[in-house]
């Protein structure tokens, strides 16, 4: 449910560190101090289920929203299913995910993409045990079992491996578990190999298990697990400034992250509880991935807010990987996509909006 704006003292605003994303369904306030003065902030929902959304915990660190006049309540959530349950229920206003906002518009709740926050496909790949069964991506056609979490960016890049290797994807044995419980699967041999994202593929890489490879490597245009900030189409529509006000926050943190990589180490460190040592290399690849601002304008990129060969054709590779293996009843079409996707905001903070 959304909360009235309300008169907040900046000068009161502390770093949520309490507020973890691995901890299930909690709430916090956001902001740094920042000496500023008292103002009116809008206070709203934001969701955010568990993942490694790099500038989003920065801003938040940095108090950047609240300098954009915002004051919103973070809920975290352990996986996109509640989230997606909270969107439907009108009980979020904004929301940082993955690939759960295919199944968001495929459920027929009418959100708007706002700016892309990171790429996840930067950091996932297939993951095998020393001495198993899979040695090469061709190996994972052999019937090994391969570990596939349903519905998720890891099942996108699975299928997309079967398709690079002339495969149906029913040849794969697949073995759907979470990625968390890769390690004991791993090491009791129950599974041969698996598709994650990080911090667990680096995770499980630094305990002597092999990478075989990246996303890029297979799916088509390099990758499908945008990660993006979105909202409901209804609360944007009321609050028409807020969509460019988080761009702006996110972009001032994009720069932090660019111009010292320790800031997003320690955020993501900090909220998803692993080591710096992990949360390093982690930020290390989606920085190498992360688009410039020019870039989401640039109707030729592959992370462009503008056209369909950016961020919607990301979307529908996923949509068409889903449709295929039956996770969604059909696939979105690009007309959909494009219409969900709301360059209006990138636009208007790189000032060229027409």
């Amino acid at each position: 449910m959304k909360r009235p704006t309300r008169h907040y003292s900046r000068a009161m605003a502390t770093t949520a560190v309490g507020c973890s994303a691995l901890l299930g369904v909690t709430a916090c306030t956001t902001g740094a101090p920042t000496g500023a003065g008292d103002e009116d902030l809008l206070s709203f929902d934001w969701g955010v289920p568990a993942a490694s959304y790099l500038a989003l915990y920065v801003a938040q660190d940095q108090g950047y929203f609240q300098d954009e006049g915002l004051d919103p309540s973070f809920q975290s959530f352990t996986t996109g299913a509640p989230l997606l349950a909270a969107l439907e229920s009108d009980s979020l206003d904004i929301a940082t995910t993955g690939l759960a906002t295919v199944f968001a518009l495929g459920k027929g709740i009418d959100i708007r993409f706002i700016t892309f926050e990171g790429d996840a496909a930067a950091v996932e790949g297939l993951v095998a045990r020393e001495g198993g069964a899979v040695a090469t991506l061709e190996d994972i056609a052999g019937g090994a079992p391969v570990a596939v979490p349903t519905g998720t960016c890891a099942q996108v890049s699975a299928y997309y491996a079967m398709e690079s290797l002339g495969k149906d994807y029913s040849d794969l044995n697949a073995v759907d578990i979470a990625p968390n419980l890769y390690a004991n699967a791993l090491t009791s041999e129950s599974i041969d190999a698996g598709f994650s994202w990080s911090p667990y593929l680096v995770e499980l890489e630094r305990n002597g298990h092999n990478i075989i490879g990246w996303d890029e490597e297979w799916v088509p245009g390099g990758g499908s697990c945008p990660e993006t900030h979105i909202g409901r189409s209804a609360f944007l529509e009321e609050h028409p400034e807020v969509g460019s006000k988080i761009v702006r926050a996110v972009k001032r943190a994009w720069q932090d992250i660019r111009d010292d990589e320790s800031v997003a180490v320690a955020a993501l460190a900090s909220r998803l509880s692993i080591s710096e040592e992990i949360a390093s290399e982690v930020v290390a690849r989606y920085v190498a991935a992360q688009p410039t601002s020019e870039q989401l304008t640039d109707p030729t990129n592959r992370y462009s807010m503008v056209g369909t060969e950016g961020l919607v054709k990301q979307l529908g590779l996923a949509s068409d990987a889903f449709a295929a293996l039956g996770v969604i009843e059909e696939q979105l079409t690009i007309e959909e996509l494009d219409a969900a996707v709301d360059e209006q905001y990138v636009l208007e903070v790189q000032g060229a909006r027409q």
